[in-house]
């Protein structure tokens, strides 16, 4: 999310985010720095010590170590390079020898084949608005390591997305500003990226819903935004509304009508229900606490989550369905 929005928040933390943050949930908009983790029957908020206020971070479920881990975000001004985990019950702040620069909207999985968290591209800070990363970095629980430059990477880019597969990871889209939107699909084997989909794709997106499909072995993608001709090339991007899947290295567009247009979201897996969950996002010109729901042939309205409205927050779960979100903003805007 671009200057537009970012200079509409006051700026809450520390550069390196290296000050705790007793969570909570802000009656002031701005970015979040809560924390809610649900079992798949209810929602509940943790308090505690942990990340400082922000949006856009990236979150994912490191198996190997049984614990969640964050690295990056955006608060006003300040872009995060620190590096948190959750054991399910507190954060604490890890102190690698090594990390990728500060950062948001990079895309971020756990690798089932090599046992690490793999981080790709997002927003890096410079004296401008910042450039879009191409960096690969792998997290294996002490330290950060840069796997690069790697063969054939998918190029910069910011707002892409990377689920873990059934035999890996899968990343996803992303976007250069308002001026080049992805719809490409790519798999990572530890040395090098590789294209798995073909000419027929999605009108291209950043900042989409995307779930791994564990019922049906399948890539879902809702929303995110894309191309906006009305815009310069720092301009927000379009809302976009529509739903694909990726199965069998083909792009199946979904006609049923789905949520209305939606950006900044999350998706998770509901393993009881084998069905995917949209939350939370921004519908412009507010964020929603809204949450749907995809069964494999048809979308249901699944009322509002136990989370308050936000967009932007990060979200991960482990195998068993159990889902962290943390952050966000609450900020209104588009």
């Amino acid at each position: 999310m671009r200057a537009a929005w970012i200079a509409l928040v006051v700026l809450l933390a520390a550069c390196n985010g290296t000050v705790d943050h007793l969570t909570s949930t802000s009656s002031i908009p701005g970015p979040l720095g809560d924390t809610w983790t649900t079992d798949g029957a209810t929602w509940r908020q943790v308090a505690g010590p942990g990340p400082a206020p922000r949006y856009l971070a990236t979150l994912a479920y490191d198996a190997p170590r049984d614990d969640y881990v964050l690295f990056g975000g955006q608060a006003g001004a300040v872009s995060f390079d620190d590096t948190w985990t959750w054991n399910g019950r507190s954060w604490k702040q890890m102190a690698p020898a090594h990390k990728p620069p500060p950062r948001r909207s990079a895309a971020m999985a756990y690798d089932p084949n090599h046992h690490v968290v793999i981080l790709y591209g997002g927003l890096i800070p410079d004296q401008a608005e910042g450039y879009e990363g191409a960096d690969t970095w792998a997290w294996d629980g002490k330290d950060w390591t840069e796997l690069g430059p790697a063969k054939g990477a998918p190029g910069p880019r910011e707002g892409a997305r990377m689920v873990t597969t059934d035999d890996g990871v899968l990343l996803f889209g992303g976007h250069l500003g308002n001026v080049t939107y992805h719809a490409d699909a790519w798999t990572w084997n530890g040395t090098a990226w590789s294209g798995v989909d073909g000419d027929r794709r999605p009108p291209g997106r950043g900042s989409a819903a995307v779930a791994w499909d564990q019922a049906r072995h399948s890539l879902f993608v809702f929303g995110g935004i894309g191309f906006n001709a009305t815009g310069g090339p720092g301009a927000q991007g379009t809302l976009l509304g529509d739903t694909w899947i990726f199965a069998g290295g083909q792009w199946i567009s979904v006609v049923p009508a789905g949520p209305p247009p939606l950006s900044f979201a999350n998706a998770i897996w509901d393993p009881s229900a084998k069905r995917v969950l949209i939350l939370l996002g921004m519908r412009c010109p507010n964020p929603t606490r809204d949450e749907w729901a995809w069964d494999g042939a048809k979308w249901s309205h699944a009322g509002p989550v136990g989370v308050p409205p936000r967009w932007g927050a990060a979200s991960a779960q482990d195998p068993d369905g159990k889902v962290v979100v943390f952050g966000g903003s609450n900020e209104a805007g588009c």
